[in-house]
């Protein structure tokens, strides 16, 4: 299972959860079938086929929402689920206790927003017992995407699931850890952009236009903006394409306080972002600020990670 494949199903449910939450809170049924089916079905475990996933499993004479059967045909997990909102906290000791009394290894709880997975016969208070607590609404797609590995379904499957660690994460630095990091860009090698009017981000003045400029990137992207934060973001984006900007890397600050990226929207105090914005791997962006303190973030970003601040062209509308 590519991880960027369940990052991308993730990030369609957390936008159901913000277009459809009124809808989705009322009933069940509606839940399971706009959030919860469509992410166990990504991580393996497809809903309409009967020898994968046993809906309304008895267990301990009460209905299981769904048994997630392993190789032998017995359950690997049994999950139980709610409409969304809906509290679990009166549900999780007797969720365990039932699956307990069927022999069940693991017990998950979910309302399609929240999940948890618990280990039924590992002692200990409940909440030191959880291996699985991710909420979609709150936590960055990437970070959800590398929690619920543990319900992926060979993990799962296995009897003694694996949780993965955040390095698993970044697809470039796995797929060959031993290469050297990537040369910084020159301005020879992302080439001048065609026509008049293009300036280097080291010597554009922004003051001399009010209105959000064009630029041009050293993969040859070249966009007409139209707000100031885009010349950030849109740097941001081809360095996550170059694969520069990765969750490792993170916090990128500009004096050691202010964040400009990072894993979660806050700054290095705990203050939280005041204009957030999420970029492609998941990662926050710290859009606030005007024109000239946006500039500075990307020169910051750009020298952060060891590129040329040359290798960015922008030009006055």
């Amino acid at each position: 299972m590519p991880l960027d494949d369940l990052v991308s199903v993730i990030e369609t449910l957390q936008q159901r959860i913000r277009d459809h939450g009124e809808s989705l809170r009322q009933n069940e049924i509606r839940t399971r079938a706009a959030l919860i089916d469509p992410l166990l079905t990504a991580l393996g475990w497809d809903v309409a086929d009967p020898g994968l996933v046993m809906p309304e499993y008895d267990v301990s004479g009460r209905k299981a929402d769904y048994a997630l059967l392993s190789g032998n045909g017995r359950p690997a997990a049994t999950i139980e689920a709610k409409k969304l909102g809906e509290s679990l906290e009166s549900y999780r000791m007797q969720m365990l206790n039932y699956s307990n009394a069927s022999g069940v290894e693991y017990a998950g709880l979910t309302d399609g927003n929240r999940w948890e997975l618990y280990p039924v016969f590992r002692r200990g208070q409940l909440e030191d017992r959880r291996i699985l607590d991710a909420t979609l609404s709150t936590e960055p797609s990437y970070q959800c995407a590398l929690k619920f590995l543990l319900l992926w379904r060979p993990n799962l499957a296995s009897g003694e699931p694996v949780a993965a660690s955040e390095p698993a994460f970044s697809v470039q630095e796995t797929e060959n850890p031993t290469a050297s990091p990537a040369e910084p860009f020159t301005v020879q090698e992302a080439g001048i952009p065609n026509g008049q009017g293009w300036v280097s981000l080291k010597e554009f003045r922004p003051e001399a236009t009010t209105q959000p400029p064009s630029i041009h990137l050293p993969d040859g992207t070249e966009k007409q903006l139209r707000y100031w934060y885009q010349v950030l973001a849109e740097t941001a984006e081809w360095l996550i394409r170059a694969g520069h900007l990765t969750s490792v890397k993170c916090p990128i600050t500009n004096d050691g306080r202010v964040s400009i990226v990072h894993i979660q929207p806050f700054h290095a105090s705990g203050r939280p972002f005041f204009h957030p914005y999420t970029l492609s791997n998941g990662l926050f962006l710290n859009k606030h600020g005007n024109r000239e303190t946006l500039l500075k973030y990307v020169g910051f970003l750009l020298i952060r990670l060891g590129q040329d601040q040359a290798s960015v062209w922008l030009k006055s509308s």
